[in-house]
């Protein structure tokens, strides 16, 4: 099956710098991602990096920063057993002079034995779940 992906944007009046923070900041990205309970690195925040991502009630998952661009973007890769590929993108996107957007976007390069109605549970499950905490972290960072 070819690669699957979704994308969610979201504006913003937070300017990169305070949105960026939520990203980064383990206590900060507990805030929004309110089922996050590890998420380490083996170094700095930079492309390359890997480390440890645990969700509440999910074993815990090898990373991999496959992109950081600071005050712009990070992108977390997973490989996951049975599943294949995943990839999460935080992005903060300039829409205009002093206007920002929330750029969310989920990948899958799923693995050879999944199945269209597979595929489609997991992406749904997940680009729910992303939904809901992209508007979390918008009032967050506009307080």
């Amino acid at each position: 099956m070819s690669n699957i992906s979704i994308t969610f944007t979201l504006p913003t009046i937070a300017n990169p710098e305070k949105v960026w923070q939520y990203y980064t900041n383990i206590s900060l990205r507990k805030l929004w991602e309110t089922d996050l309970e590890e998420f380490s690195l083996q170094g700095e925040l930079k492309t390359g990096v890997k480390g440890v991502f645990k969700l509440q009630n999910m074993p815990a998952m090898a990373v991999t920063l496959s992109k950081v661009i600071i005050n712009q973007e990070f992108t977390e890769e997973f490989n996951m057993t049975d599943i294949g590929k995943l990839y999460f993108s935080h992005q903060i996107i300039t829409v205009a002079p002093n206007q920002y957007a929330l750029k969310a976007e989920i990948a899958l390069q799923p693995d050879k034995q999944m199945d269209d109605k597979s595929c489609y549970d997991f992406i749904k499950q997940i680009s729910d779940d992303i939904i809901d905490k992209a508007y979390l972290l918008k009032s967050l960072i506009e307080r």
